[in-house]
């Protein structure tokens, strides 16, 4: 495993801040089947993206044979109405074999992330945003349609109704207020572009969402909300930022931005017949 330690936050810590994030409670529309051996989410139509899909098993840890929990699993997924479920396996993930399993059980390899963390304070602080890029905090509707707005299109989501957008909105706001999480968005020359939020869990910020549209891409967006969402976080209090990347594309602008993998996840895609 990559770089075991940096300072006092060794692997095993992060992992476990990692994994622990995974146990956040859920939006109401999101159904839940939560037991000691799994948990299973059904995400509702307005967080699915080509990327994102309806049902994962977000994690496993079992002593249980694996087939017996395949075979509890699947009912719910034909239940849902789904013809398909994707089941990640990260370093937390027991048994060992699960890998191997899903592969058997014919589990095409779906997604990979990197495992990232950043002791704070950085370097990556110090970035200068390019010239023509604007960032701004999410604090009023304005900016908050704005990022919405990249958000559904750069994840290739569909659009949310006027009275999801309102709860929306109330959420991100009270999270502002409580100082618990936070929502960024770049501008171009004026133009919404890029936008990324965080979550605060103590002395931790988690980093998640971030996306920039395609025609921006390359300018130094994704970098000038990073650069923000890790401000913000430092003056929180912040000595850790977690997240995950996938490795061709934000993970490798994370580890030049001086982040550290611990580790990878991966997802299998798995046929329910």
């Amino acid at each position: 495993m990559e770089n075991a330690s940096i300072g006092v936050w060794n692997t095993d810590r992060i992992l476990g801040v990692l994994d622990s994030f995974d146990e956040e409670p859920l939006p109401n529309d999101v159904a839940e089947v939560l037991t000691a051996d799994y948990r299973l989410l059904h995400y509702p139509e307005r967080l699915l993206s080509p990327t994102f899909p309806a049902a994962q098993v977000v994690w496993s840890k079992t002593s249980r044979s694996l087939d017996d929990l395949f075979v509890e699993i699947e009912p719910k997924i034909k239940e849902w109405g789904l013809g398909e479920m994707h089941w990640w396996v990260s370093p937390a993930t027991r048994p060992l074999q699960t890998e191997n399993f899903l592969r058997a059980r014919g589990g095409e390899l779906s997604d990979s992330f990197k495992l990232l963390a950043l002791e704070l304070p950085s370097n990556t602080l110090k970035f200068d945003t390019p010239l023509g890029i604007t960032v701004e905090l999410v604090h009023d509707e304005r900016t908050f349609r704005d990022s919405a707005s990249v958000a559904t299109r750069g994840w290739g989501r569909s659009s949310e109704d006027e009275m999801a957008l309102s709860r929306r909105l109330d959420e991100v706001l009270s999270n502002l207020e409580m100082l618990a999480g936070y929502e960024f968005v770049a501008y171009v020359d004026g133009k919404p572009a890029s936008t990324g939020s965080c979550t605060m869990s103590n002395d931790v910020v988690r980093l998640w969402g971030a996306v920039t549209l395609p025609e921006f891409r390359g300018r130094g967006c994704y970098r000038a909300v990073l650069a923000s969402r890790l401000r913000q976080a430092e003056e929180c209090g912040a000595t850790l930022a977690v997240t995950r990347g996938r490795p061709l594309t934000s993970g490798a602008i994370l580890i030049r931005s001086g982040f550290r993998a611990h580790g990878e996840e991966h997802c299998y895609r798995l046929t329910v017949r």
